[in-house]
C-alpha cells in the first residue's frame, strides 16, 4: 500500500473518530442529565475543556512569537465566547429538554443558516434552488414540532423549549462561522477554542456557584463524572483538534459532508443505548431536513 493511500486511510479513520466523539456527545449528555442539572453540566464541561486546551495551545505556540493587537484579542473573544461558549450553553440546556433526534436534526441545519447569513452579508451568492432547499429543510424542522414519540417511562420527550434552545445554538454558531469567514483570526482555531473555554469558564463561574451551592457532588456516580469528562475532553477538545487537523489536509466540502452523518449516528446510538424510539413521522421530518440540506449544498 502506498504512503499516500495509507495517509488517506488514516485521515478518514480520524474523521470516523471525530464523528463518534461528536455523536456520542448527545448520549453522554442524556446519561449525565439523569444525575446532574444541565446548568452544572455546562460549567464543568467548559472547565474540563479549558484545563485541557491551555497546555495544547501552549505546546502549539512554543518557539513562536505571538503578536496580538487589541483588535486580534477582541476578535478572539467574539469568536470564542460567541461561537463556542454561547453555542455550548444553548446546546446543553436544549439537549436536556428534548430528544437526540430533534436536537441532532436541528443542529444539522447549521450550514443552511450559514448560507443564508453569508448571502445577506453578500459574501456568497444564493439562487432560487438554494432558497427552495432551505425552505424544505425548515419545513422538516417545523414538522418535528407536531410529532411526538410514544411516551416511555424514563425517556425524554421533545419539547418546544428544548428545540428552540437548540435552534438558539445553531444560529449563533452559523453567525460566528460567517463572521469568522470575513474576519479570520490571525492566531488560529486552537486559540479561538482556548479563548472560548477559558473565557467561558470565567463567565460561567457565577452560574456554577449558584447551581451547585446546594448540590451534593459527592453522591455522583463514576458514570456521571466520566460523562462530563467525555463532553469536555472528547467532544469539545479531541473532536475539534481532529477537525482542524483533517481540514488542513482534506477539502472543507468533503469534511463537511461527513458531518451530515452526525444525526444518523447520534440517533442510532440513542436507540441502542438509551432506548429512544423513533417513529415514522419523525423519520419523514428528518428526511425533509436532509433533502433540504442536499438541495442547498448540491446547487451551491
Amino acid at each position: 500500500m502506498s504512503a499516500g493511500k495509507t495517509s488517506n486511510a488514516l485521515l478518514y479513520l480520524l474523521i470516523a473518530v471525530m464523528m463518534l466523539c461528536w455523536s456520542g456527545n448527545y448520549i453522554a449528555a442524556r446519561i449525565v442529565f439523569r444525575e446532574v442539572p444541565a446548568e452544572i453540566v455546562i460549567c464543568i464541561r467548559t472547565l474540563v475543556s479549558a484545563v485541557l486546551i491551555v497546555p495544547i495551545f501552549w505546546y502549539q505556540s512554543r518557539g513562536r512569537k505571538i503578536e496580538a493587537t487589541p483588535r486580534d484579542l477582541c476578535l478572539l473573544a467574539v469568536l470564542g465566547v460567541g461561537g463556542i461558549t454561547v453555542n455550548q450553553l444553548f446546546w446543553t440546556l436544549g439537549v436536556a429538554r428534548t430528544t437526540v433526534l430533534h436536537s441532532s436534526m436541528i443542529m444539522a441545519t447549521t450550514p443552511l443558516w450559514v448560507v443564508g447569513m453569508a448571502a445577506a452579508m453578500r459574501l456568497e451568492p444564493i439562487n432560487r434552488i438554494r432558497l427552495l432547499g432551505i425552505g424544505i429543510a425548515l419545513m422538516g424542522v417545523v414538522s418535528l414540532q407536531f410529532i411526538r414519540t410514544q411516551s416511555v417511562a424514563g425517556q425524554q420527550q421533545p419539547t418546544l423549549l428544548g428545540d428552540f434552545l437548540i435552534l438558539g445554538c445553531a444560529i449563533p454558531l452559523a453567525a460566528m462561522t460567517v463572521f469568522g469567514k470575513r474576519h479570520k483570526p490571525k492566531l488560529g482555531g486552537i486559540a479561538v477554542n482556548a479563548m472560548g473555554y477559558v473565557g467561558g469558564s470565567v463567565l460561567l463561574a457565577p452560574l456554577l456557584w449558584w447551581a451547585g451551592r446546594n448540590f451534593q457532588f459527592s453522591k455522583l456516580s463514576p458514570g456521571a463524572w466520566f460523562g462530563m469528562f467525555y463532553m469536555g475532553a472528547f467532544s469539545s477538545v479531541t473532536g475539534y483538534l481532529i477537525y482542524y487537523y483533517v481540514l488542513a489536509r482534506i477539502p472543507a466540502s468533503r469534511v463537511g459532508a461527513f458531518q451530515y452523518l452526525q444525526p444518523v449516528i447520534a440517533t442510532a446510538l440513542a436507540f441502542l443505548i438509551l432506548g429512544e424510539r423513533v417513529g415514522e413521522g419523525a423519520l419523514a421530518a428528518g428526511g425533509m431536513v436532509f433533502a433540504g440540506i442536499f438541495v442547498t449544498e448540491r446547487f451551491s
